[in-house]
């Protein structure tokens, strides 16, 4: 009686939240990039973007542009990845698919003016942008567990997005800005009674609290344009040189359940859950950009503090055991756009991303991850005179391939096979099972979108 009722009242919280999703570290403006200009530059020109995507990258450089522009965005991913056993039979991986899963996600983006706000003739230009999975479909979902399969680290549910912020011109060429990236951190407070009386039928009591709170994390940013600064009145070989830099803070969905069983007089049976899903580590950005006349170019260096989800991990009640480890990262990104005409320009990047997944062996979580080649291409058209309306137009279409390079992890796990036991690891202890595993794969991005200028 006392399993059925805790079943059910721990059944009842996730009544609350959306339908269960295979759950990642990764985000998806980490993974692949927010609106086109960022997923076919593979990030190397976000920096140096005054889209409105530019709050979550570079909210500095919303004041490099005045217009208030609103986006739509619908960016669609496919992921194939594999691990591939060494040795045969009794072998863990029951099937070498990690993932292979479609998904996609609808992001609304939206800037305007607020300089009329100042005495000064300073820009300062307000910016939002909102991501949702499936349309809202899986909003607060999540889904944290052990397997003794091979689980991806970075691909799989992405989450609720929401980023506000602010870009400022204080001199000319000189601008900077703040936002913040908020996400949402869930508290559940599950009780439930059962007792047996004379007449042998179960008195039952339930309850449930459930309560979220925004947890809002710090972006700052700095841009100077080198030519406005240095030769305002004519150009010099300054001209068309911006710098910029960035800091994100760590973000991460976090859900906590607690509660308590009692059956009869019975001590308390307690049940404590505490997860984090679509970590975002502390991020060090800097770039240089060049704009010639037809052309752009952008180098980016990325630099990621992973080790931050170590100290995460280990108040992570179902991640605790594996004893993860995590390498800081330097990504670097190169893209460029060259503009054809007035209407049509074509944008192009490239990065490498190492993987910060240092383990190979994480016992019963068995998160695999890989460095990456990423590719990504794309354009932009300009409609000048749309319909019945008295801006331009603009319709933008990216494309992006993850190239998985090899790599080979330990699975392992105590669960009890049904058959019969493989070798134990040999650095795992006894009544651990173990198999080695290549993993590699690919991933492919389509992102399309509409921007409406006022």
């Amino acid at each position: 009686m006392i399993k059925q009722n805790f079943l059910r009242a721990t059944a009842a919280a996730f009544v609350f939240l959306p339908a269960f999703s295979y759950a990642a570290m990764g985000t998806v403006a980490t993974n692949f990039g927010l609106l086109p200009q960022d997923v076919a530059t593979t990030q190397a020109l976000s920096l140096f973007s005054n889209q409105p995507s530019a709050v979550y990258y570079n909210p500095a450089y919303l004041a490099r542009d005045r217009k208030g522009a609103l986006t739509a965005a619908y960016l669609f991913t496919d992921q194939d990845i594999r691990a591939k056993g060494w040795g045969e039979p009794n072998k863990l991986v029951n099937d070498d698919v990690i993932e292979d899963s479609s998904n996609y996600n609808v992001l609304l983006g939206f800037k305007t003016d607020l300089s009329s706000m100042l005495k000064s003739d300073r820009a300062m230009v307000l910016g939002l942008m909102l991501g949702a999975e499936r349309s809202g479909e899986r909003l607060l979902s999540f889904n944290s567990q052990t397997s003794q399969t091979a689980q991806s680290f970075r691909y799989g549910q992405q989450s609720l997005f929401l980023s506000a912020g602010v870009g400022l011109n204080v001199v000319p060429g000189f601008d900077v800005g703040a936002a913040a990236r908020i996400t949402l951190a869930a508290d559940a407070q599950l009780n439930t009674v059962a007792r047996i009386t004379d007449s042998d039928e179960a008195l039952e009591q339930e309850q449930l609290l459930l309560t979220a709170k925004p947890s809002i994390q710090p972006i700052l940013s700095g841009t100077i344009n080198w030519g406005e600064m240095v030769c305002p009145k004519k150009d010099c070989w300054l001209t068309g040189l911006e710098t910029a830099a960035s800091w994100r803070y760590e973000s991460a969905v976090k859900t906590n359940i607690s509660g308590n069983a009692f059956l009869g007089g019975a001590p308390a049976l307690p049940l404590v859950l505490s997860t984090i899903d679509g970590y975002s580590p502390e991020t060090f950005t800097a770039g240089i950009h060049y704009n010639l006349y037809r052309a752009r170019f952008g180098v980016t260096a990325e630099y990621q503090l992973w080790s931050g989800l170590e100290d995460n991990l280990r108040r992570d009640t179902v991640r605790d055991q594996a004893d993860l480890r995590f390498n800081d990262v330097l990504i670097p990104r190169i893209g460029m756009e060259y503009r054809l005409n007035k209407e049509f320009s074509f944008l192009f990047g490239a990065s490498f991303e190492q993987s910060p997944l240092r383990s190979s062996q994480s016992l019963d979580i068995n998160f695999v991850d890989n460095d990456r080649l990423v590719f990504g291409a794309g354009f932009s058209y300009l409609i000048e005179k749309a319909l019945f309306l008295s801006q331009p137009v603009r319709v933008d279409f990216a494309y992006q391939y993850h190239h998985l390079l090899d790599r080979d992890f330990l699975l392992s796990t105590t669960r009890s096979p049904s058959e019969v036991d493989p070798p134990a690891c040999t650095s795992g202890g006894q009544g651990v099972r173990c198999e080695r595993v290549t993993s590699d794969g690919g991933a492919h991005v389509v992102n399309a979108s509409i921007n409406l200028t006022f």
